[in-house]
């Protein structure tokens, strides 16, 4: 999730400090698609990443090769 987020808030800190796509930001619904597209994001952190490892009972560090 870090990779998407970090990727993420490089596009929308282009888009507000870049002057020429600063528009963009003027659109409706501009806003809701950037807290939706985040929270997509985190629900998929949710259901497939260390969260759902932990609900599951899976232990990263008891791992013995």
């Amino acid at each position: 999730m870090g990779c998407f987020n970090v990727l993420f808030l490089f596009i929308l800190g282009a888009i507000y400090f870049l002057p020429e796509l600063r528009p963009m930001m003027d659109i409706e619904g501009f806003w809701f698609a950037v807290g939706l597209v985040w929270f997509i994001f985190f629900i998929s952190f949710v259901l497939f990443g260390d969260i759902a490892d932990e609900i599951a009972g899976v232990r990263r560090d008891d791992d013995e090769f």
